[in-house]
């Protein structure tokens, strides 16, 4: 985006006739304007300071025993020594500023009352105990037995009273039928059935919810990383406004172009504080699925690395069938059909083969069928394009790399001809946005590497499989 607003303003001058003013090409080989207006020339051997670059250590081997993610080295980045510019006042214990990525699913699943809630309906299916329920039943259906004794028993003086004797005694019976019912059921596991498989819902509703937060946080990194390269853009436009500026004074410019140019600055600014304001806002919602304060003042820590040795333990066939297993999606499909199934099979015992209740049951099993062959279809394309991602991510990640290298060198080399003066302090300020940016592209693919493989993560441990977590 610098490169083009650059471009821009070169065409828009270089458009009309330019004459060759000494004092012009002289402003152009000056470095800070400090100095110029101090009358003192700048030293080539007094350049600005150039931030050292480490290239990045191997990452250790890790064991490929276990598909997990875990952190190279401790985070660099502190709440101390952020460059926060919100200082709004903490309004609780539970008020904090930093959060690590390692942190945010004990802080998803401790403070957001999404999390909370759902944890609850957890621990009430949990605490059943199906034996003293059985016992409760059974404890009912007796005292119903002898409430049905005790009524049949009682003699009756009139048709009204003979009338208000059956109408006890059958709903004595209907309540004895649903009781015997619930017993039965009981005593096939259908209700555990039917509690593990409620359980196991409000565990997914439960991990969705903490990979809604880590979607929230890729989404907050590169919202920063954005709004870093648009405070770049803003810096290297107002270089070259000023350059416009003095060539308006010189009369090479028109002030229609340079009013154009100044144009395009309120533009960018007004682009990055409506990004700012996506970036509070994001912070907030964080802010919300972790339990904390409502101030939008958050610092996010860097992601973790992630080693080679966890890449190459990637296995597409048997990372899917694990991954399967534990899907709730595929296990709610799976559900049905075999509910459909069942009602089918009871119907054709109960009814001849081609009355309308079999066909209905019939093509309501197909249905059931065909439903569940479209989720494990949908499942298994999903889980592919995650693993595809991950490969994909990773040389995407090399290339960039390779990249950077490049742009150290080139940087050295302007470096090196700024200290022998023979390009401007600007062009050595551009030569730096460039390697900024190659920096750039190197965060951008590693963060992208590390969401699709957490993507994949969620998958075979969970069986959770959100697609948008898959087009980082």
């Amino acid at each position: 985006m610098r490169k083009q607003w650059i471009a821009l303003l070169l065409a828009l001058a270089l458009a009309l006739p330019l004459c060759a003013v000494p004092a012009l090409a002289q402003t152009d080989r000056d470095p800070p304007a400090e100095a110029a207006e101090t009358g003192g020339e700048a030293s080539p051997e007094a350049p600005a300071e150039v931030p050292e670059e480490t290239p990045d250590a191997p990452p250790p081997s890790e064991e490929p025993s276990a598909i997990v993610v875990r952190p190279d080295g401790e985070p660099a980045a502190t709440a101390k020594d952020s460059g926060m510019d919100d200082e709004l006042v903490f309004t609780g214990e539970d008020d904090f500023r930093y959060l690590a990525f390692e942190d945010l699913k004990d802080k998803v699943l401790e403070g957001s009352l999404t999390a909370k809630m759902l944890q609850e309906s957890i621990a009430s299916i949990d605490a059943m105990d199906y034996t003293r329920m059985a016992q409760e039943l059974n404890a009912q259906m007796t005292s119903l037995e002898a409430a049905q004794k005790m009524y049949a028993q009682i003699p009756v003086s009139s048709p009204m009273e003979g009338a208000m004797q059956g109408y006890i005694i059958s709903n004595l019976a209907s309540s004895y039928g649903s009781l015997n019912s619930s017993v039965s059921d009981l005593a096939s596991g259908k209700i555990q059935k039917d509690a593990a498989a409620a359980r196991r819902q409000l565990k997914n509703a439960q991990d969705l919810t903490v990979v809604g937060a880590e979607s929230l946080y890729f989404a907050i990194l590169e919202l920063e990383q954005t709004k870093a390269t648009l405070q770049r853009n803003m810096t290297a436009l107002d270089r070259s406004l000023k350059e416009m500026e003095l060539r308006y004074q010189l009369g090479q410019i028109s002030a229609l172009t340079l009013e154009q140019v100044r144009n395009g600055r309120a533009t960018l600014q007004s682009n990055l504080s409506t990004l700012e304001m996506n970036l509070r806002r994001c912070k907030l919602q964080m802010q919300s699925m972790i339990g904390a304060g409502l101030n939008g003042s958050l610092v996010l820590g860097p992601l973790p690395a992630l080693s080679q040795g966890l890449l190459d333990c990637m296995d597409y066939k048997p990372d899917l069938s694990e991954a399967k297993d534990r899907s709730y999606e595929l296990f709610a499909a799976k559900k049905k059909l075999d509910e459909a199934s069942d009602t089918y099979d009871d119907t054709r015992e109960n009814y001849a083969q081609n009355t309308y209740n079999v066909r209905s049951a019939r093509h309501t099993y197909e249905a059931a069928l065909y439903e569940y062959k479209m989720a494990e279809q949908s499942f298994e394309m999903n889980f592919r394009s995650a693993f595809d991602s991950v490969k994909d991510y990773s040389q995407v990640l090399r290339s960039a790399q390779t990249s950077l290298a490049f742009q150290e060198s080139t940087y050295a080399s302007m470096e090196l001809k700024y200290r022998q003066g023979t390009i401007s302090h600007n062009a050595l300020l551009d030569a730096e946005d460039e390697l900024t940016e190659a920096k750039d592209a190197v965060e951008t693919a590693r963060r992208n590497l590390f969401t699709a493989y957490r993507t994949y993560y969620w998958a075979v441990n969970y069986g959770v499989m959100s697609s948008g977590q898959t087009g980082a």
